[in-house]
C-alpha cells in the first residue's frame, strides 16, 4: 500500500515538472463538448420532417456517429499528451501544436480503435436495454468493468507499436496477466486522490443547490455552486492526466524502455511482478527515451 501510494504521488510530481500537459485534458474537453453539441443540434437539423418524430434507425446511427467522434477525440488528444511526456522527459519538449502534429502520424490507428471501441460499447448498451431492473445494472456494470480491464494499456500500446485494435487489447491483457501481482501500483492510489476532488466538489454543488436562497446570500449560493464545479473539473482534469501518464509509465517500464526522472524503480516493482518468476518484475535500469 505504501509502495503504491508512494508511485501515485510521483506521478503527480512528474507532471508537474511540465504543467502543459494539463491542457491537453481541458482541450480534449471543450473540443468534445463543442462537438457533442453540434453532434446534438445537428441531430434535431437532420430529422426527416415526415418522421415524425425520432426512428430508432436514425437516432441509433446518430448516436454511433457520436461515439466515434468523440472516442477518436479522446484517444487522438491522449496520444498527443503522452508523446508531449515523453519528449520533455527526453529533454526535448514540444509545443501542443507539434505534439497534435506528431500525433496525426496515428490516426489511422486511432480511428479504428475508436470504430472498435464505438461498437464494443454500442453493444453493451444495447444488451443493457434490453434487459431491465438489477440484472441490466449488472450486466451493464460488469461489462464497462471488464471493458475498463481488457483496454488499460491500449493507447500505450498503439503509441509504441501502432498497433490495430485487436492487437492492441492483445497485448494489453497480455501486459496485464503477465506482469501484475494482487496490487495493480498506484492506480487505485490515483483514483482516490483524483475521487476526492470530484466528490467534494460533488458535495459542495449539492449544497449549493439545496440550501435555501431565502436564509442564505445569494452570492454564497453561487460561490458554491461555481468551486463544486471547479472542484469536479479537477477531479476529471487530474485523473485523466495522472491516469494516462501512469499506464505510460507502467507499459514502458515493462517493455523494456526504462523510467523516467524520479521514479523509483523498488515502487514500480511493489506494484509488479512477471507471472511464475518467483519473484518481483526484474530491474530494468535502462535510460528512459524517446523516439519521437
Amino acid at each position: 500500500m505504501k509502495a503504491g501510494w508512494r508511485l501515485a504521488k510521483t506521478v503527480r510530481k512528474s507532471v508537474a515538472r511540465d504543467r502543459t500537459i494539463f491542457l491537453y485534458p481541458i482541450l480534449s474537453g471543450i473540443v468534445s463538448v463543442a462537438v457533442f453539441i453540434l453532434i446534438f443540434v445537428s441531430l434535431f437539423i437532420a430529422l426527416p420532417a415526415s418522421s415524425g418524430g425520432y426512428t430508432i434507425l436514425f437516432y441509433m446511427g446518430f448516436l454511433f456517429l457520436a461515439y466515434i467522434i468523440m472516442a477518436f477525440i479522446s484517444t487522438y488528444i491522449l496520444l498527443s499528451m503522452l508523446i508531449a511526456y515523453r519528449a520533455f522527459n527526453s529533454g526535448n519538449p514540444v509545443t501542443i501544436r507539434n505534439s497534435l502534429r506528431k500525433a496525426w502520424g496515428y490516426a489511422p490507428q486511432a480511428l479504428e480503435w475508436s470504430l472498435f471501441y464505438s461498437v464494443l460499447i454500442m453493444i453493451l448498451r444495447i444488451i443493457e436495454s434490453r434487459i431491465r431492473g438489477i440484472g441490466g445494472i449488472l450486466i451493464g456494470a460488469t461489462g464497462s468493468f471488464m471493458i475498463a480491464v481488457a483496454t488499460f494499456f491500449v493507447v500505450p500500446s498503439i503509441l509504441d507499436n501502432k498497433s490495430g485494435p485487436i492487437r492492441a487489447i492483445e497485448q494489453s491483457v497480455s501486459t496485464i496477466r503477465k506482469n501484475f501481482g494482487e496490487t495493480f501500483g498506484g492506480v487505485a492510489y490515483v483514483d482516490l486522490y483524483t475521487l476526492g476532488f470530484t466528490l467534494g466538489g460533488f458535495i459542495i454543488f449539492i449544497i449549493g443547490l439545496t440550501v435555501i436562497p431565502s436564509t442564505v446570500p445569494s452570492i454564497f449560493v453561487a460561490v458554491l455552486i461555481i468551486v463544486g464545479l471547479m472542484l469536479i473539473a479537477l477531479g476529471i482534469i487530474f485523473n485523466f492526466t495522472y491516469m494516462n501518464v501512469l499506464k505510460l509509465v507502467l507499459f514502458d517500464y515493462i517493455n523494456g524502455r526504462g523510467l523516467p526522472e524520479g521514479f523509483n524503480e523498488a515502487d514500480i516493482n511493489a506494484a509488479i511482478k512477471r507471472r511464475g518468476s518467483g519473484g518481483m518484475f526484474s530491474s530494468n535500469f535502462s535510460t528512459f527515451n524517446n523516439n519521437f
